[in-house]
């Protein structure tokens, strides 16, 4: 299949309570659209944050066109933010990324390049992670059991970074779930997808929104929506 070669690129980027890290994130993304070469439009998706997040938001949008950002009326989760930029978000090929800069937005130029090369899905797949021992023995674990149990197969140590081309975007976004487990849903729609590697830097500001609470609720989430034996259990 033949893809443009200058297509339109729109990135949905979640953020709760990311005051601290706001100048930095805007500094940065406007430096990745002068790279990049073609038309790209950045949604943010505040996510009922309590500081002055949305306020950033709302002027750096007045001040320049290619940013726009959706507020929430609380705080409704991660999964939930991805799902609504998703829902909003314009482009031929649509990026999701956290606010906090782990994710290198430079990789996302890489990315564009096994787009063009054919594949819808590109996602990221951390190389070795930043959090403690505690937590990354967790997500080894979580990772291996949904692998065991899991109607599809749902890529290990992959997160919510990634790229995807409409098609994509348009099939997650007819799905009814309300209970979102987006990395899984984008394995479940098919399409070409591939693996791509990469090294996820630390916290530059702020601290993690998702403490071990969330990160159990996700987890479940995980392994009700794609697996039946919970259900059987």
């Amino acid at each position: 299949m033949q893809r443009k070669e200058n297509p339109t690129l729109g990135m949905v980027i979640p953020c709760y309570n990311e005051e601290s890290m706001m100048p930095r994130l805007i500094e940065e993304l406007k430096v990745f659209a002068g790279r990049l070469g073609f038309p790209c439009r950045f949604l943010f998706v505040d996510d009922g944050s309590r500081d002055r997040t949305a306020d950033l938001m709302f002027e750096v949008c007045e001040q320049d066109t290619q940013f726009a950002f959706l507020s929430f009326s609380r705080n409704f989760g991660h999964q939930t933010a991805v799902s609504a930029g998703l829902q909003f978000i314009e482009g031929d090929v649509v990026a999701v990324i956290d606010a906090d800069l782990q994710d290198p937005p430079e990789v996302i130029l890489e990315m564009l390049e096994l787009w063009k090369q054919g594949y819808d899905v590109i996602y990221g797949v951390r190389r070795d992670r930043k959090e403690h021992a505690f937590l990354r023995v967790a997500y080894k674990l979580f990772y291996r059991l949904l692998e065991r149990i899991s109607n599809i197969e749902i890529p290990p140590d992959a997160g919510d970074f990634s790229l995807m081309d409409r098609k994509v975007v348009d099939h997650i976004n007819r799905l009814p779930e309300h209970n979102r487990f987006v990395r899984g849903l984008r394995s479940w729609v098919g399409f070409r997808q591939i693996d791509f590697p990469y090294q996820r830097a630390r916290r530059q500001a702020g601290a993690t929104k998702y403490d071990f609470f969330r990160l159990t609720q996700l987890a479940f989430d995980g392994l009700i929506s794609f697996s039946s034996i919970p259900l059987r259990l």
